[in-house]
This record gives structure tokens, C-alpha cells and sequence, in this order.
């Protein structure tokens, strides 16, 4: 039991033990729940901190849980998660929590009141950043200060500072060197020197070699005054030099890179954070405070090479920048005495015999790498390079570590060759022009080498050729040997044909250009010798000098089938050119190390030959007649120059289409019939102009025509010869010619043009000759071709400054030609087609009279008016007498008349000024209802050519006689039943019309085509006029009826829309209608007869006049143009006539406006059949006339009325039927048509039949249906006075019966 109790006493003190380890030992964790108590606090001086300043703590024992654990190292601090946080304030804490608070109660110790001091800060910058701490955990409550503080803040400072500045290199990389050195019998490399700046101690360093290798068994050193000290890599100093040595032994070619390691001591602390479980007292810290150290590792790049390199450059010695290439040697190292040998990139050193001959490359340069330090000789061993010395001797430099080494060895060079060509310079490319270089792009591949050409090597101090050559082998010369001292003296010399060829611009700059050219003086008097260039025979010809003499004779070769001449020229006409011309120097152009002086070229072009092209044509044929001309422009050859290469290529003007062609001139048959006795110059003349065209063909030349040779028709007569043509086609201008007889068929004449021509340019020459009507005559009968010859007979050329070229035409010879044989023919010459005049068809005009269609309504107020112009379906009128009257002499006329379609055509007619009549009106239409139609005002009527104007739109040609317009409205203007006109025809006629020898214009492109002349749609139009149309109208207006005994039952008025109005009783009223019964309507009275019996009837009658008529004005532009001007036509009813009953009885008094006319007074004012016709209820009439109206000018939709009053006594005889007619029996007017009705022709007793007459409402009086009714108003008053007596009586009895109660 005692083991027992034994064994359980250990676990107790066991367990008693290990509480009070984990109460007091400061090995926590995070999460850890923890008890302390004050003592324990108090009793921790060193490791335990409490960061609420002020918060108390008690005996008993208080709770804890251990919230975070931080760890410091220098400015860095990681909690438990391995968060880390590099901040200046952790320096600081740490430093804080690694003193000492021995000596100190705990609230009095300078640790603690740092604490207080500085842990609330560290809170808000740090802690509450790392895990399971937050801002609150440190109280804000400052205690004591004291020395810690200001030092913890030095301390943080510092080590930053120290952290922040890390290593730098101050090492001048330009200076470091590499030497070679023997140290303990071992083969070292010093290189340096270096120099770091850091703080802290160097524990390590490494150097690495190209490979990026370290590199071991290395030493490190530093000078000491001259003394060098060797040390470890911790003896190397921050800012002091120092050197590392590595091993020699061929492996190391470069120092790429040095790296190391510094070291500093840091401050760390362990701190623990508890975190109290009672908000009332204070949080704690645990703190265990250690010695740190903070590595910086570095690393400074370097590219430091240890071998030195040799560059053997061999040059020229007068040109030290030109290398030789192919140059051999060998290199001897001094030192060694051995040769090098190069294999791959291993160099090494051995005998003479088994070295490497290295050769200088295209630069002239040897480069052998890698070798050890030291001197080496150089032996040449050949010298490939034309003209040069050789050097025996050897030749020294020094190899140097780090540095290729230049070798320069010079040889000096003698001779030089001298080398160029000739080439013709072509031209090439889209502009086609020359560059005066030879082939200097992809497009200038024309250029062709010239062989045969002789060049000379000249010594300009004794004038003697030193060399000579020919060009060959693709126009090549070469001079060898040539002394290069002496290339000051000479210059080349060229020789070839100077007709031909002349030089090209110089480029003495450029290798491909021509370094020389002629003087001028030399090609000046070559030039003067071709002044003028003649021929002599078919295929002979001479030039002349500058002084008129025959100079060169030329020979040409004549080709009939291409019609060409070409020189025969066999290089008789040397020129020469030098470089000395040019500026040219050889030895300027010599540069010490060159071979050759290439390029002393010569540049030629054939200069161009000269091409006078002749081409001639008929211009024009200028036929006059009567006054007017026209122009037949032909000159086809010209207008299709497209086709012949503008003209002048003799293979199309000699070929089939054109070196055969002929013209024709048709000439109508009606001008040449005309024949003027009084003015001869009015009948047919023909002008042919001839057009000569001067061609200078060339590109750049000048070309002077002195004279040319023209063979013309004997039958012409030379009117002209010019330089231009005027705006009717004739020759302007004054040239001088002589003329002569040539044969039986040509004459010819000289023409001295003396024109010069500029390049690609023409001149012409028009030669006019004259066919009078005689000739034009013969020639039509003779059915003859007009022909016409002409050539250049002589010529000048002259270059572009205007100065003498020597040229001669490169396809013609000139003044060579026989006009009767066109194989003689060249491009010089040129025949004009031939001319033939032929009969041509009879000139025509044509057109058509319609009538403009308008409204067959009546237009009342409105104007009647066509569009002036035909319209496809009007309809033409026949039957029109056309007529064509020539007015500027002849006074030809010509006639036709319209057909059955209104269309009409007149041909034969000769030119002139022309007017068309019309000569229009029959019973359709007549000249008072219809006139010409509305002309367009636009149109220019000055315009003589107006006719050719919108042709196709048809418009109206002609214009009415306003004269005769004004008689026939005269006529009119009083219409009654007997007006009578006497103008039943209307001419109308056109602006004049200029009718020229061809429709169109005076200028008329031609090919000898005949012309067909048609002038159409010469038209006229007429239209209906303006209708005017007089209607009356007669109604009741009133009706009265007065008994006997002088009461009125009936006084009404009817008005004008039928409504009764006023005592209508007993009235009934029918309107006038077509359905009506009668149709003039009825008015009817129903009266008994005891009241008919002797009343009175009294009816008013209104007659009302009014205009009807369409508008129209009295004005003559309204008239021909329809322009809306002038006064309005109006109508006057001047008289009107009424036919009244005989059962009614006329008031003379009560109708002052009428009178009475008996049958033989109203005989004048009527027609014959108003009281003829056997229907006529004349004699039953009384014929009332009135002229009150005569004044009233009414305007269309006007009215007039005039008032008439009937009387009737009735009777109970029979029932009383009454009737009134009128008419308008006479008007007036200023103008217009005819009206649409007859005034007096009215019959009466057979109802309206025009619009101007008219029959009033029938008025009707009948006895009332029914019983008699006569006592009717003596019974009602009757009654009535019983029925008001009655009533009297019992009032009166009722009063009196009251009286007596």
C-alpha cells in the first residue's frame, strides 16, 4: 500500500507541477487558455507586460486566452499564419522588448513604461494587421518617459536606413584589367580592380567565367601603397578596391558575373498576446527576446575578357582607306619564336612549316582571336592585286589583353587601266523618253552597245595618241598599263558619224552616264553644211551652206512600194567627242587602290531625222445661190486621222480606202436652173478650197517648208491662196505663189510657205479655186473628177533654240514628184480626192393645217383656248391653199393645197427668205367663228431658222391678218336679222423663213454624201373662237286682281325661284320646265264668277337679257399669243321685241319704255319669216318694240332687264287663257364671233327656239269648282252680328235684372 500511496503521491505533485508550469512558464500557444494572478505579473519582471496602462489587476486569479504570437526579426514581423509585415515600427518594438527591466518595481521600470508608451502605436501601424489582434487590444494611455525611447526610434532608423541603402557597386568597369601572375608556382589572372559599398560583413563571394561557371581556387587581394595583401572574402572592405585572381589555364576566356553575401545582426523578440476574458482588466503580453541575423545577398554582372586579338589590315599606301584583299602571311609570336596555327577557333604555336598561311578577306583584313599576350610578326606571302610592289620584310605589333589590335601594312601601286563603252541611247518607259544613261532601270533595257567606234588615249601636252582601239565585243574598249603619274596629261577621244549620232547629256557622276561630248564650234559648222536640203532628181538631191552653196550631194534609195526615200549613208559625215569637253579629267576620277578606271563611256543617240509630212484634202465646197451660201465641209481625211496615224502614214493615204477615194458634190437641179438677168452674182457659183496640211513629224525639230508645188485641175481658177479660213469657209490670209502651166491637164504654182513648224505641230495652207455656173455645167454634163496634186519642193530644220540642224527627211525626198504617177508618190505628197458634181433631189417642205381641239361645251365666263399646237388625232383640215413666196428678189412662189388629211408638200425651191401663207375659211370653218391658234409668244419670230427649232413638237407656224381679223369682227359687230359678211377667207402666215442651200446651218460636214433636205412640220393650226351667245329669259312677275267695285283679292309676286309672295290666295303657279304642261309654265287664278265679272287682270312681265358668251379680249396679243390683255368683249341687246296677245290691253302710260309697231312698221326689223311662215301667230299679236337696253354693255354672265305691263278686263263668259313672247331683236358688240343665235328671226306662236327669244308662264283665270258661293261673306258678317247682338241682349238683361233685386 505504502508503494501505492507512494505512486499516487508523485502523480499528485506530478500534476500539481504541471499547473503550475502552464500558470507561470511563458511557453504558450495559440488558443491556449491561460490563469495568472497579480503576483504572477509582479513576479514575471522580465518577460510579462501589461499594455492597458491604469487597468487594474487582482489577486484572485484572472483568465487569459493567448490570441495571436508574433515573432520580430529587424523591421519584420510574421505571425502565426506566416503573415509578415516589413515596417519601420517593428524595429522599434523589438528593440523596446529586448531590454533588460531588472532593477525596476514592475510599474516604475523604464521597459514597462516603453511599453505603455509605444504599444498602442505599434497596435494601429502593425498589429492589428496580423492575426487575432485588433486595434483596441493596446489602451491609448501613455506612461513614463525615459531614455528607451528616443533610442528604440534611433534604432529603427538606423537599421532602415541600413536595409534601404543594401550594396552597391562603385566599380569603374572601363578600368578593370587583366594581368597574368605567378603566385606559390601557380599561374593566377589578377583582374580588378572592384569596389563594393555595403554595410555589414562579406561572408562569401563567387566569379563565374563565360560558361556562367563559378570559378574555383580563386584569391582576393587589395593594394597597400605597392604592396599587394591577399585575404579571405570577409576581409573585403565596404569602399576599397580589391582584386580577385583566378587559375591560368586556358579555360577561362571571360569574367561574366561576381555574387556574395553581406551580413548584419538584427534585434528579434517572441511575443505572445493575451487577450483577457474580463473587458475590466488588462491585456498582456509575453515576450522572449532573441539576437537575429539579416542576409543581403548581391550580384554585379561584368564582361571582362582575358585574350587579346591580332588585325593584320592590308591597304593601299597613298590610300590607307582602300584594303587589299587576298593577301597572304604568317604570324610569328616573338616570344615564343613558334608560328600560328589555327585550327577551328584552338590556337597554338608551332613551326614555320606547319603555320597557318592566313589570306586577307574581301576587306582586306586578317582577325586571329584568342591569343596570348605578347609581339608577333607579320611575313607576306603573295600580293594578288593588279599593280601594286611587294613587300619582303616583316612587319611587328604588340597583342594586348582585352583589345583586337590593328595591324596596318601598306603597298604602293603603279599602274592603272583605263576602260569604257559606246552605247545609243534608247528611250524607254511610258513617257517614252530618254534617260542619257545606259540601262539604268528594269524599263531602260533598249539601250544597244555600238561596236566599230574609234577611241584614242590622247596626251594633251604633245597632242599624240598614245593608245588606240576600236569598240568590240559588245562596244567595249580597254587601256592597259597606263601610268598613273601621268594621268594628268591624257584625255579620250571618240570618232563617229555625225549625222547619225550626237552625244548625250554628260553624267560625268555616274558610272553609266557619258563622259564625253562634241564642242560646239565642231557641230555648228557640221550643222551650217545641211542649211537646205534640195531635190535634184527622182533620187538625187543636194544640201546648201549657210551662204546658199551646194554643200553635200545626196544619193536616196527609193522604194515605190512603201512610197518612201531613204539617205544612202555610208558614215561620210565623221564628228568627234572628247572627255576634255565635258570637264572630264581622268585622274580625278582615279583613286588610289583602284584597278581600273572604269565607265570612260561614251553616251550616243541617233538624232532624230527629220519627217515633213504633206496631206491635202478638200476643205470645203462652198456653193452660193440667191445670196446664200453654204459650206460643205469635207477634209474626211482629216476628221479620220484616227485611222492613219493623224493622217499622214502613206500605207492608208496611198492604200485602197483613201489613195482611191473621190468626193461628190450634189447640186440641186433648182439652182442650177436659177438664172438671175438683173444680178448675176446671185446665180450658182462653186468654190472649191483646197486644204494642205504641213506636218512636222518630228519629236523635237523644227521644220521650215520653204516652198511647195501644188498641180491643180486646169479647169480651176486660183481665187485664194491663205492661211485660214473665215466663218463662211473662205481663204483668209495672203501667201505669196507663181504660177505656170505644167500640161494639157495640170497647171501648177509655186506656194512660198516659208513656215517653220514646230514639232508634232501642223500647218495648213488653203488654196481656193472658182467653178462658175458655165463650168458647173460642162463638168455635170461631162460627168468629169476634179483633181489636185501637191509636195514639199524644199526645206529647213532647225533645232529647238532655232539654230541650223543638220538633217535630212528620214522618208522623203522633196520636189521629186510627177503628179500623173502615184508611185512617185512619198509622204511629201499627197493627192487630193478627186471631185465629182452630180444632180441632187429637189428640196422639200412639208406640214399640216388641224384644228386644235377645244371643249365642245359652252364655257360661259371662261376662255376658249387650244394648246397652239397638233396633237396626234386632231384633225387636219382640207382644202387650204398653201402658198411659198421667196422675198429677197426672185419673188418665186410656190403652191399646194392640204389634202384630205390637212397635209400639204412643196419641193423644187431655191434658198432664200422665205414666208408660208395659209389661205383658210370655207362653211365649216368659218374666218368669223374660228381663228388661227394661240402662237407660242416665246418664240423668237426674228429668227430665221425658226422652223428648225423643236420640230418634233409641232407647235403652230402662222399668225392671222389682225387687219383682216378686225374687218371680219367689223361686219359683225351689229348683228339683226339681215347682217351680211362679205370676208370669208383668212390668210395666216409664218415669220420669215431664211431657207439656206442646205437645212442645216451654212457649215455642213461632208463626204460627198447627198443631203436630204426636208423641212417638216411647217404647221397651222386654227381653232374655234370664243363663243358669244345672247339669251333672254321672260317671266311673270307680277299678277293683281281688282274687282269691280275696286276690291283687290289677288296682288302677288312671283320671284325668280317660283316662290308666291303677298295676296296669293286663289293663286296656283307652275314653273317653266320641259316636263311642264305647258312648258312655259302657268299661272292660274280660280275666281267665282259672280267675282270674275268685271275685275281687273293687271300682270308685269320681266324680260331679262344675259350674256352667255365665253370670255374674249379686244387685243391683238390676247388674239394671236391668247395673253390675257385688253377690254372684255361684251353684248349689247341694242333692241328687243314683244309679241303680247290680243286679248290683252297695253298701257301706253304705264309702259313708257315700249311702243306699238304695226305689221309693215316691223317688217324692216324682222325676218321674212316671222310674218310669213304660215305657223306665225303674227296677226293675232300686238307688237311691242323697246331699245331701252342699247346701252347696256353687258360682259359675259351679265345681265339686263327690261319690264312690261298687260292688262285684261275679266268676264264670266269663258275661262281666260293669256300668252306673252319676246325676243332680242338687234345687238351689239366691239368684236368676237358671230353670235349663236339670229335676233329677229323669232316666229311667233311656235315656241323658244333660240336662246335669245322666249315666251312668258301662261296666265290663267277660271271660275272656282264647287257650289255658289256668292253668299258666303254676307252670311259670315251676318252671322256675325247676330251672334254679337245675342250677346248683347243678355248682357243687357242680366244687368237690368240686377238692378231690380
Amino acid at each position: 500500500m505504502n508503494k501505492i500511496s507512494k505512486i499516487i503521491l508523485g502523480l499528485i505533485i506530478l500534476l500539481i507541477a504541471i499547473i503550475a508550469l502552464s500558470t507561470t512558464s511563458t511557453a504558450y500557444y495559440v488558443g491556449q487558455r491561460v490563469g495568472l494572478t497579480l503576483a504572477d505579473y509582479n513576479g514575471n519582471m522580465n518577460d510579462l507586460f501589461c499594455l492597458e496602462h491604469n487597468q487594474r489587476l487582482v489577486n484572485s486569479r484572472m483568465y487569459y486566452r493567448v490570441v495571436s504570437n508574433v515573432r520580430i526579426e529587424g523591421t519584420k514581423s510574421t505571425d502565426q499564419t506566416g503573415k509578415t509585415i516589413n515596417n519601420w515600427n517593428n524595429a522599434r518594438f523589438a528593440y523596446i522588448l529586448s531590454q533588460n527591466n531588472t532593477g525596476y518595481t514592475k510599474d516604475s521600470s523604464v521597459v514597462a513604461n516603453a511599453v505603455w508608451n509605444f504599444a498602442y502605436d505599434w497596435m494601429q501601424n502593425v498589429g492589428q494587421y496580423h492575426a487575432g489582434l485588433y486595434s483596441g487590444f493596446a489602451a491609448n494611455a501613455r506612461g513614463t518617459s525615459s531614455w528607451i525611447d528616443q533610442k528604440s526610434i534611433e534604432y529603427a532608423n538606423n537599421l532602415t536606413q541600413q536595409e534601404n541603402s543594401k550594396a552597391t557597386d562603385y566599380t569603374n568597369k572601363s578600368n578593370i584589367q587583366v594581368k597574368a601572375f605567378e603566385k606559390d608556382g601557380k599561374q593566377y589572372m589578377r583582374v580588378g580592380p572592384f569596389k563594393w559599398g555595403f554595410s555589414g560583413k562579406i561572408t562569401e563571394i563567387n566569379i563565374y567565367d563565360q560558361n556562367g561557371k563559378s570559378i574555383n581556387q580563386k584569391l582576393y587581394s587589395s593594394y597597400y601603397g605597392s604592396q599587394e595583401r591577399f585575404f579571405g572574402a570577409d576581409g573585403v572592405q565596404s569602399d576599397r578596391e580589391f582584386y580577385i585572381s583566378v587559375p591560368l589555364d586556358g579555360s577561362i576566356t571571360k569574367i561574366t558575373k561576381v555574387t556574395g553575401n553581406v551580413q548584419n545582426d538584427v534585434l528579434g523578440v517572441n511575443i505572445w498576446f493575451l487577450d483577457s476574458e474580463n473587458a475590466a482588466y488588462q491585456n498582456l503580453i509575453s515576450k522572449q527576446p532573441f539576437n537575429a541575423k539579416d542576409n543581403l545577398r548581391i550580384e554585379f554582372n561584368y564582361d571582362v575578357p582575358v585574350e587579346g586579338n591580332l588585325k593584320v589590315i592590308k591597304v593601299n599606301k597613298d590610300n590607307v582607306q582602300f584594303k587589299l584583299p587576298g593577301v597572304g602571311f604568317l604570324i610569328q609570336n616573338k616570344q615564343l619564336g613558334k608560328y600560328v596555327r589555327q585550327d577551328g577557333n584552338k590556337i597554338s604555336y608551332v613551326d614555320k612549316s606547319q603555320a597557318t598561311e592566313f589570306v586577307t578577306d574581301k576587306n582586306g583584313e586578317i582577325l586571329v582571336k584568342n591569343l596570348i599576350v605578347g609581339t608577333y610578326v607579320a611575313y607576306e606571302t603573295k600580293n594578288p592585286n593588279y599593280g601594286y610592289e611587294f613587300i619582303n620584310e616583316g612587319q611587328e605589333k604588340n597583342v594586348v589583353v582585352n583589345k583586337t589590335t590593328d595591324f596596318q601594312i601598306a603597298n604602293k601601286q603603279i599602274y592603272v587601266k583605263l576602260s569604257g563603252y559606246v552605247w545609243v541611247d534608247k528611250i524607254f518607259g511610258k513617257q517614252s523618253v530618254r534617260n542619257d544613261l545606259f540601262k539604268d532601270n528594269d524599263y531602260d533595257a533598249n539601250d544597244i552597245l555600238l561596236d566599230g567606234i574609234t577611241v584614242r588615249l590622247k596626251d594633251k601636252t604633245t597632242g599624240q595618241t598614245v593608245k588606240e582601239a576600236k569598240t568590240a565585243n559588245g562596244g567595249a574598249y580597254l587601256f592597259t598599263d597606263v601610268l598613273i603619274d601621268k594621268l594628268n596629261d591624257y584625255y579620250i577621244e571618240f570618232e563617229y558619224d555625225g549625222l547619225t549620232y550626237t552625244n548625250v547629256i554628260p553624267h560625268i557622276d555616274k558610272d553609266n552616264g557619258s563622259k564625253a561630248a562634241e564642242s560646239a564650234t565642231n557641230r555648228d559648222e557640221f550643222n551650217k553644211n545641211f542649211s537646205v536640203v534640195e531635190g535634184k532628181t527622182e533620187n538625187t538631191g543636194f544640201t546648201r551652206d549657210a551662204n546658199g552653196n551646194e554643200k553635200h550631194q545626196l544619193t536616196y534609195n527609193i522604194n515605190k512600194n512603201d512610197h518612201s526615200a531613204s539617205l544612202i549613208n555610208n558614215g561620210q559625215y565623221p564628228i568627234t567627242a572628247q572627255t576634255s569637253e565635258t570637264g572630264y579629267y581622268i585622274r580625278d576620277h582615279f583613286t588610289y587602290g583602284q584597278e581600273e578606271v572604269k565607265y570612260i563611256n561614251l553616251g550616243l543617240y541617233e538624232r532624230e531625222q527629220p519627217d515633213a509630212a504633206l496631206l491635202k484634202d478638200i476643205e470645203n465646197v462652198r456653193v452660193g445661190v440667191n445670196g446664200y451660201q453654204h459650206v460643205y465641209e469635207y477634209a474626211q481625211r482629216f476628221l479620220n486621222q484616227g485611222e492613219y496615224g493623224d493622217g499622214f502614214n502613206v500605207g492608208v493615204k496611198f492604200g485602197n480606202k483613201y489613195g482611191t477615194m473621190s468626193y461628190t458634190r450634189a447640186i440641186y437641179k433648182a439652182d442650177v436652173e436659177y438664172t438671175n438677168d438683173n444680178d448675176k452674182s446671185k446665180e450658182l457659183k462653186v468654190y472649191i478650197t483646197y486644204k494642205i496640211a504641213l506636218r512636222n513629224e518630228s519629236t523635237n525639230l523644227i521644220t521650215q517648208i520653204n516652198n511647195v508645188v501644188d498641180y491643180y485641175d486646169s479647169r480651176y481658177t486660183i481665187t485664194k491662196v491663205g492661211t485660214g479660213l473665215d466663218n463662211n469657209g473662205g481663204v483668209t490670209g495672203d501667201i505669196g505663189h507663181t504660177e505656170s502651166d505644167y500640161n494639157n491637164n495640170y497647171k501648177k504654182t509655186i506656194i512660198n510657205t516659208n513656215t517653220k513648224i514646230n514639232p508634232q505641230d501642223t500647218t495648213n495652207i488653203y488654196v481656193e479655186f472658182e467653178l462658175d455656173r458655165e463650168a458647173v455645167l460642162n463638168i455635170l454634163n461631162d460627168k468629169e473628177n476634179l483633181d489636185n496634186v501637191a509636195e514639199i519642193n524644199s526645206y529647213s530644220i532647225f533645232d529647238k533654240d532655232g539654230k541650223v540642224y543638220a538633217g535630212i527627211d528620214s522618208d522623203s525626198n522633196p520636189g521629186n514628184v510627177n503628179p500623173e504617177d502615184k508611185t512617185t508618190f512619198q509622204d511629201d505628197t499627197d493627192s487630193a480626192p478627186a471631185l465629182k458634181l452630180e444632180v441632187a433631189d429637189a428640196r422639200e417642205m412639208s406640214g399640216k393645217v388641224f384644228l386644235d381641239s377645244t371643249s365642245g361645251e359652252l364655257m360661259i365666263g371662261k376662255v376658249r383656248q387650244g394648246n397652239g399646237q397638233y396633237d396626234e388625232g386632231e384633225k387636219g383640215i382640207p382644202g387650204v391653199a398653201i402658198k411659198l413666196t421667196e422675198n429677197s428678189g426672185s419673188e418665186k412662189e410656190y403652191t399646194a393645197t392640204t389634202d384630205e388629211n390637212g397635209d400639204f408638200t412643196i419641193s423644187g425651191f431655191i434658198p432664200g427668205d422665205y414666208t408660208l401663207t395659209y389661205t383658210w375659211g370655207d362653211s365649216t370653218y368659218t374666218v368669223q367663228n374660228y381663228k388661227g391658234t394661240v402662237y407660242d409668244s416665246t418664240r423668237d419670230q426674228n429668227n430665221k431658222e425658226w422652223y428648225k427649232v423643236d420640230v418634233d413638237k409641232r407647235l403652230t407656224d402662222a399668225l392671222d391678218n389682225y387687219e383682216t381679223r378686225q374687218k371680219i369682227d367689223k361686219e359683225i359687230s351689229s348683228i339683226g336679222y339681215n347682217t351680211q359678211t362679205t370676208i370669208d377667207k383668212m390668210d395666216s402666215t409664218t415669220p420669215t423663213m431664211g431657207i439656206g442651200v442646205e437645212y442645216d446651218t451654212t457649215y455642213t460636214a461632208s463626204s460627198g454624201d447627198r443631203y436630204v433636205y426636208k423641212i417638216r412640220n411647217v404647221d397651222f393650226g386654227i381653232v374655234e373662237r370664243a363663243r358669244q351667245q345672247i339669251a333672254l329669259n321672260k317671266r311673270v312677275k307680277t299678277i293683281k286682281i281688282t274687282l269691280a267695285n275696286g276690291q283687290v283679292i289677288i296682288d302677288a309676286t312671283i320671284g325668280e325661284d317660283g316662290k308666291l309672295t303677298g295676296q296669293k290666295d286663289h293663286l296656283v303657279y307652275m314653273p317653266p320646265a320641259d316636263t311642264s304642261n305647258p312648258k312655259n309654265g302657268f299661272i292660274r287664278a280660280e275666281l267665282d264668277n259672280e267675282l270674275i265679272q268685271g275685275a281687273t287682270l293687271e300682270v308685269g312681265y320681266e324680260i331679262k337679257t344675259t350674256n352667255q358668251s365665253e370670255l374674249d379680249y379686244l387685243s391683238e396679243n390676247f388674239y394671236k399669243y391668247g395673253k390675257v390683255e385688253g377690254n372684255v368683249v361684251t353684248i349689247t341687246p341694242s333692241a328687243v321685241i314683244d309679241y303680247l296677245g290680243k286679248g290683252w290691253a297695253f298701257d301706253q302710260d304705264k309702259n313708257p319704255d315700249w311702243s306699238i309697231k304695226t305689221q309693215d312698221e316691223v317688217k324692216n326689223l324682222v325676218a321674212e319669216t316671222v310674218y310669213n311662215n304660215p305657223n306665225s301667230t303674227i296677226n293675232e299679236k300686238t307688237i311691242l318694240y323697246t331699245t331701252k337696253l342699247q346701252d347696256q354693255k353687258l360682259e359675259p354672265t351679265q345681265s339686263a332687264t327690261v319690264d312690261l305691263k298687260a292688262y285684261k278686263v275679266l268676264s264670266t263668259a269663258e275661262d281666260i287663257s293669256l300668252d306673252n313672247e319676246a325676243e332680242v331683236n338687234h345687238v351689239d358688240k366691239p368684236g368676237g364671233s358671230k353670235t349663236t343665235s339670229t335676233p329677229g328671226d323669232y316666229v311667233p306662236g311656235t315656241g323658244k327656239t333660240e336662246t335669245d327669244d322666249g315666251t312668258g308662264e301662261t296666265v290663267i283665270v277660271t271660275p272656282a269648282t264647287g257650289a255658289n258661293k256668292a253668299f258666303l261673306i254676307p252670311t259670315i258678317i251676318g252671322a256675325t252680328a247676330l251672334i254679337v247682338l245675342g250677346a248683347g241682349v243678355v248682357l243687357i238683361k242680366r244687368k237690368a235684372l240686377g238692378k231690380n233685386k
